[in-house]
């Protein structure tokens, strides 16, 4: 019995703000050294501006319709601003996120040259957004669709009305976040990673995730996704091992 398809205008959790990702690929997945992860969670948590930040690294868990996706990226950052200008002035030369441009920076890595985006983050409410084990790694499930699409408004407004809150119906599901393309300018001679639209669902751990592919929530997912307008491009599903930090706070005076 398929899940029931909800419609209607989209209700967001909270006020959207900007998310800036950054994505390390290449025709195979590289391991992040141990190394690099430290000096990579030092900039972050030093970051001017910032309101939180995700380290997404590759995870193994199952999708019957994407039981074995080739090609995941290494590592993705994604960084969450509410103000433009903070993010802008992070990303030129000589500033905070410069570093990440450096070939050497993140040593393990110098293989993949990173490429980026920024968009604006939509999240949508879930029943239960407690993660179990706050400070472990959780499940992030990180949906591509290249595009473009043929109408790209009326595409995302399909999307909006009707994925987010099948998804809120998954069993252990703890966020819902959609992405659409914003333009900040980026001072970093980093190419973009141009994307019709990203999305991201939460989970406690790969076992959660596994649970949740097997209920009636995914094949209404799937009879959903063959309704959207009409759109070109991959739409790439990856699960990744994800950890969350917020920039370090000045002890009080």
């Amino acid at each position: 019995m398929s899940a029931a398809r909800p419609h209607g205008n989209p209700r967001y959790a909270g006020t959207p703000w900007l998310s800036w990702f950054c994505v390390w690929q290449v025709d195979s997945v590289l391991a992040v050294s141990k190394r690099d992860l430290e000096v990579l969670r030092e900039l972050i948590e030093s970051c001017p501006g910032l309101h939180a930040a995700h380290t997404l690294l590759p995870a193994d868990a199952h999708d019957p319709y994407y039981p074995a996706p080739p090609g995941s990226p290494s590592l993705i950052v994604q960084l969450e601003f509410a103000d433009l200008a903070a993010l802008e002035e992070n990303l030129q030369p000589n500033r905070h996120l410069a570093p990440l441009a450096d070939v050497d920076f993140l040593k393990s890595l110098a293989a993949a040259w990173p490429t980026q985006q920024a968009m604006l983050s939509r999240r949508y409410p879930v029943a239960d957004p407690q993660i179990r084990k706050p400070a472990a790694p959780y499940l992030s499930y990180w949906v591509e669709y290249a595009g473009p699409a043929d109408d790209p408004n009326a595409w995302h407004s399909h999307y909006n009305r009707h994925h987010p809150q099948l998804l809120a119906g998954f069993p252990g599901i703890r966020a819902i976040e959609v992405y659409t393309p914003a333009i900040v300018v980026c001072g970093l001679p980093l190419p973009e990673r141009p994307c019709l639209q990203r999305n991201k669902t939460v989970f406690d751990d790969v076992a959660a995730f596994n649970a949740a592919m097997k209920s009636p929530v995914r094949e209404a997912l799937r009879e959903d996704f063959q309704q959207l307008p009409a759109f070109r491009g991959a739409a790439l599903h990856f699960p990744f091992s994800t950890r969350s930090t917020r920039p370090a706070q000045p002890a009080p005076a």
